[in-house]
């Protein structure tokens, strides 16, 4: 009697070590703060919002390309040494001469053949599939943290019916012993509740086991090394159908065609595509470009002779005054157009159309696959709606039953196999009623996913 009892206590204790776990650690953590911690720290998520980044700069850079630029230039020579004109008679000059420069310019582009046009408009378009990408990215995640958070749940919850069921069969089995003592049971029923004791010892450690790795997968995907330091709330499990919402598989598959990040990503791709091939036909146009600039020449000689000869002037006009004196401007515009360019913008027009073309592919595909998968979702919920009819009633049944028979049982009308029997029955039927609760829960957060609901 005293191992039965002391069986009981360690039971007791293996069984409320989560909750005493819960108590240690530094942080528990609900659904939200998995998902939010998900998002924080996958790298896909870091990529996305890169990519994000990168294409505005890219909009950035295109929209730039109507404005006119504005550079500037300037230098600074020195000449010393002896130069031999011919042109106007042999002259051999000497000379030491400070020479500079300067000059401010500017170019505007006119008319560009739609380049620059189709440049900003795809830039644009880009930037848009990045969001959208990046989006359905962290719905993927959100899905993938629930599932294994759903998980997680069940397999505590599968734990703690594995528990009191074996606190059941500690019960009988001290029960019969003493009942074996007296003479009242046979020792066939004794060794009958110690095997089926055994083997619910054995069911709870592999749930236990079960749980723990799950837990870890979980954790995993969170980045988080130490499964330790950290505990997972328990949840609210809304296993209600809610037909009003997921009951209307035409709507579902309706509303995804309009809400799935990924299907507008990609008719938008279809648009872009679109003006690529625009903006490659631009080599077939000519571009025109205002150019215009304000330009500075000047020098200060320190000496110059010609043929021998002094030739310095008397006087010469200081830095400062010819940095503005001999100041000249220059505006015009320029056109150019490449009457053959090798086939270039042909064979660009060329693999624009077909990447065009794949992309509408990918479009048709991409809806095939949303209307397929809303379905298949949408069939899984049927299934789990079903599933709750029956398990509803076949829990009510089996609890009834076990009643009835454990209270027979005690009496000593029927035999242990039956009690036995009705005890694995409406520990079944426990553990399919919470599978399919928590399977109810999951399937309406797939159909959500499906149609891409926020």
């Amino acid at each position: 009697m005293k191992n039965k009892i002391l069986n009981l206590i360690i039971v007791a204790v293996f069984f409320t070590v989560g909750q005493l776990s819960a108590q240690q650690t530094t942080k528990v953590l609900n659904l939200d703060d998995c998902i939010k911690m998900a998002l924080d720290k996958s790298t896909t998520v870091l990529k996305g919002n890169n990519s994000v980044a990168l294409s505005g700069a890219q909009v950035l850079a295109a929209y730039g390309q109507y404005l006119p630029n504005l550079a500037a230039g300037g230098g600074l020579n020195y000449n010393a040494g002896n130069n031999f004109y011919s042109s106007a008679g042999p002259e051999l000059a000497n000379m030491s001469r400070s020479q500079y420069n300067y000059q401010l310019t500017s170019s505007l582009n006119l008319f560009t053949g739609y380049y620059n046009y189709a440049s900003w408009k795809s830039s644009k378009l880009n930037e848009q599939m990045s969001k959208l990408t990046l989006e359905r990215a962290k719905q993927q995640i959100e899905l993938d943290v629930t599932q294994s958070y759903l998980q997680v749940i069940l397999d505590q919850k599968l734990v703690e019916l594995d528990s009191a069921n074996l606190v059941t069969s500690l019960k009988r089995e001290d029960q019969l012993a003493v009942l074996t003592d007296v003479g009242r049971k046979s020792k066939t029923d004794l060794y009958q509740q110690q095997a089926q004791t055994s083997n619910d010892k054995l069911t709870l450690i592999n749930a236990t086991n079960r749980m723990l790795n799950d837990k870890i997968i979980l954790f995993q995907k969170l980045r988080i090394d130490s499964a330790d330091a950290y505990a997972l709330a328990d949840i609210s499990i809304d296993d209600n159908a809610d037909a009003g919402k997921y009951g209307n598989r035409d709507a579902l598959v309706g509303q995804a065609l309009q809400d799935r990040a990924d299907y507008r990503s990609a008719q938008l791709n279809t648009e872009y595509s679109d003006l690529l091939i625009k903006k490659n036909r631009s080599g077939y146009l000519p571009a025109v470009n205002l150019t215009g600039g304000i330009f500075n020449n000047g020098a200060y000689f320190t000496s110059l002779s010609l043929n021998g000869n002094n030739e310095m002037p008397l006087s010469q006009d200081a830095l400062p005054t010819q940095l503005y004196k001999y100041t000249y401007g220059q505006i015009g515009v320029n056109a150019i157009w490449n009457i053959f360019d090798r086939y270039y913008t042909r064979s660009n027009v060329a693999v624009a159309r077909i990447n065009a073309d794949n992309a509408r592919i990918d479009l048709q595909d991409t809806k095939i696959s949303i209307v397929a998968n809303v379905k298949q979702a949408y069939n899984d919920y049927i299934n789990a709606v079903q599933q709750m009819e029956t398990v509803g009633k076949g829990l009510f049944a089996a609890e009834k039953a076990f009643e009835s028979v454990n209270g027979r049982y005690k009496e000593g009308v029927t035999d242990f196999i039956t009690e036995s029997n009705a005890q694995i029955v409406l520990l079944q039927a426990q553990q399919n009623k919470i599978q399919a609760s928590i399977n109810m829960m999951l399937q309406k957060k797939v159909i959500d996913y499906y149609v891409g609901a926020k």
